[in-house]
């Protein structure tokens, strides 16, 4: 019976230690996790500002979709306008976009298992279909974990 006793109390003491353990685990698990979005985010843009349009459609899926706001201007509203992974590559290995820099800051990772949301804001400058630019705004990435790699999905320009 003493052997019982004890081999239960030890058991319990084991499952009480395990518990106590998985919210700091489970904590770095997600800061891991988190970091690897906004390193992927990071590598992302370093892709772009590279013209390396091969390894800049690796990190999106291939139904990602870009939305963003184009401004009004004289002859129309302001609106709504997508662009999926396979135009936005094409851009960059046409030269039709070209980046000079991009600068994202205050950004977050909202993590909820195998989806994250990376949010922040970003300026960047560039050139786009031949003319220089620079604009400056928030965003939000969806990011998708699949096959042990984070992938973003879509991305928001509001």
């Amino acid at each position: 019976m003493t052997c019982r006793v004890a081999s239960l109390a030890i058991t319990a003491l084991f499952l009480c230690t395990l518990s106590m353990a998985s919210p700091s685990q489970a904590a770095g698990s997600a800061d891991a996790e988190e970091r690897a979005v906004d390193s992927r985010s990071h590598a992302w843009i370093k892709a772009a500002l590279e013209g390396d349009a091969d390894t800049f459609r690796t990190f999106a899926t291939d139904d990602y979709i870009m939305l963003y706001v184009e401004p009004k201007t004289p002859q129309s509203p302001a609106h709504w306008v997508t662009k999926t992974r396979d135009q936005w590559v094409e851009q960059l290995r046409s030269g039709q976009v070209k980046y000079h820099s991009v600068v994202l800051k205050r950004t977050q990772v909202h993590l909820d298992g195998e989806v994250a949301l990376f949010r922040g804001e970003y300026t960047e400058k560039g050139v786009r279909d031949g003319k220089e630019y620079s604009e400056s705004g928030f965003f939000v990435e969806t990011w998708v974990k699949r096959r042990g790699q984070w992938l973003a999905l879509s991305s928001v320009f509001p």
